[in-house]
């Protein structure tokens, strides 16, 4: 069963809240220097900040000083730990930060209630969710709405959630044991399962079933370390495994298993379209615990607009189909 979208707890604000700022500091490059401070101020230091950014620690620091400069002051000092606020800089943040939040929130508000809003909508999702359920999500949001642009980024668990979390995505596709915070909606899609991708010359029987004994004898091709889903299946198979390949890559896990490179574990969603035309054969694995829940996700913090909205909708829909 599917349930709307539930808050998993109030998520804190951005920024704590303060005085509005000066007009001086709407200024284009005023509102760049001052937006890296208020995040070199919340990490306490340069590289963690340039992370976030996506700058190198070399150009947030020249960003500091530009703002220093301006200032006439320094606003942090600097020590073998990290980074502390001055005076100055502890204003500073309180001042700027608290105005930066009621513009953000004035500008969310707007973009969500805009009629013009529904235009683009960028989703981050696990490799092997992007092999079943985003093509079908994409193709049925392209034919209700077919203005709104989709993007689509395939990301290791952990980046999934990191992307929701950095506003870097609207949406994310992953497994519930990845989701560790409460800055988040959650959506409980359903279970996936898995199943071993063979040579179908290969494959046991007419049912098309294979063992757990049987599969861990095989050469596999397996997701590396720490995907999850080898985690899954080194918990699962009796060892020790014959490893014959590591790929990260659905399409290209299946292509080896075509070649005769050994045999892969995948969703048993997959398309048969990848599968028969391939020359492989689904198994159903018989014994262990393949199962995995399926999780939506979405900043708990920003409501959804109508792109974020219409797309959280096709894909409960979707899924509700597979369940």
């Amino acid at each position: 069963m599917l349930r709307r979208p539930r808050p998993l707890s109030a998520a804190a604000p951005r920024y704590a809240p303060a005085a509005a700022i000066s007009a001086t500091f709407l200024m284009p490059d005023h509102d760049r220097l001052l937006r890296t401070f208020l995040v070199v101020s919340q990490s306490g230091s340069l590289r963690k900040a340039a992370d976030t950014l996506e700058l190198t620690p070399p150009g947030v620091s020249k960003q500091i000083s530009a703002l220093e400069k301006s200032l006439g002051g320094p606003l942090f000092k600097r020590h073998g730990r990290g980074m502390d606020l001055t005076p100055l800089g502890h204003r500073l943040a309180v001042d700027a930060g608290g105005g930066f939040a009621l513009l953000d929130a004035a500008f969310d508000a707007a973009r969500s209630a805009s009629s013009s809003a529904l235009r683009s909508v960028s989703i981050a999702t696990v490799n092997t969710l992007a092999a079943y359920l985003v093509p079908a999500v994409v193709a049925a949001l392209r034919r209700s709405h077919p203005e709104l642009v989709v993007r689509v980024d395939n990301a290791s668990s952990p980046d999934v959630v990191d992307q929701v979390l950095r506003g870097h995505a609207d949406i994310g596709l992953v497994y519930d044991l990845a989701v560790d915070t409460d800055a988040v909606h959650l959506v409980r899609l359903g279970t996936e399962n898995l199943s071993a991708y063979g040579s179908a010359s290969a494959a046991p029987g007419p049912a098309g079933e294979i063992g757990l004994a049987e599969l861990a004898r095989r050469p596999l091709i397996v997701p590396p370390r720490p995907y999850a889903l080898r985690r899954v299946i080194e918990r699962e198979l009796p060892g020790p495994l014959s490893i014959a390949a590591e790929c990260n890559s659905v399409s290209v896990s299946l292509d080896l298993a075509a070649a005769g490179v050994g045999a892969t574990i995948l969703p048993s969603a997959l398309p048969e379209a990848a599968v028969s035309p391939r020359g492989l054969r689904r198994m159903r694995i018989a014994g262990g615990n393949f199962d995995r829940e399926v999780v939506l996700i979405h900043l708990a913090s920003t409501p959804p607009g109508r792109a974020v909205a219409a797309t959280l909708q096709a894909i409960e829909d979707f899924a509700a189909r597979l369940a």
